[in-house]
């Protein structure tokens, strides 16, 4: 069964704009976004905000424990972030995040995160696309605002070939 996740502003504006929204109903049943992060996707006028007004699995959630918001305020990352991290302590629920700060506070309070090479090494798991279509939606996500060290790049595609290579031979 489907689960159920949060997503924090940055990948849902890369799958947005690569018109890949898909990708995460592949995978979850919904995407549950705070306030602040839907505020966030809806400032510019343009097809992030048309795609994500139509994009049927994202709803809208509050964050009602605002002992939690307050607690990763002091943190200093945007409040996108900050909401998205309290909604997912909150539900007890799996975090889309690619921000290293936002990931690394996720992580040291014991979230389960998954960032947008994630979503798409998940799909191709779980045979939703080829290794060809991976390949090409990395380098679309890349044109979109992906940022990504060339060296996490040439990791991401080192072991993308190992297991690859490692399918094709069993």
């Amino acid at each position: 069964m489907k689960k159920i996740v949060i997503s924090d502003t940055t990948a849902l504006i890369v799958f947005a704009k690569s018109d890949t929204l898909f990708l995460l109903s592949n995978l979850f049943k919904k995407v549950y976004i705070p306030k602040a992060v839907y505020d966030e996707l809806m400032i510019k006028d343009d097809v992030v905000k048309y795609r994500i007004k139509t994009f049927d699995k994202i709803e809208q959630r509050a964050v009602s424990n605002t002992d939690i918001i307050e607690k990763i305020k002091i943190l200093k990352i945007d409040k996108g972030e900050i909401e998205a991290i309290s909604l997912a302590l909150e539900l007890d629920l799996m975090l889309v995040i690619d921000e290293k700060k936002g990931r690394k506070i996720a992580l040291s309070q014991g979230l389960k995160i998954v960032g947008i090479l994630g979503v798409l090494i998940e799909n191709y798991r779980k045979k939703f696309i080829t290794i060809d279509e991976l390949k090409l939606y990395f380098l679309l996500f890349k044109e979109q605002g992906l940022r990504i060290s060339e060296e996490l790049e040439r990791v991401f595609f080192e072991k993308l070939e190992e297991n690859y290579n490692r399918k094709k031979s069993s």
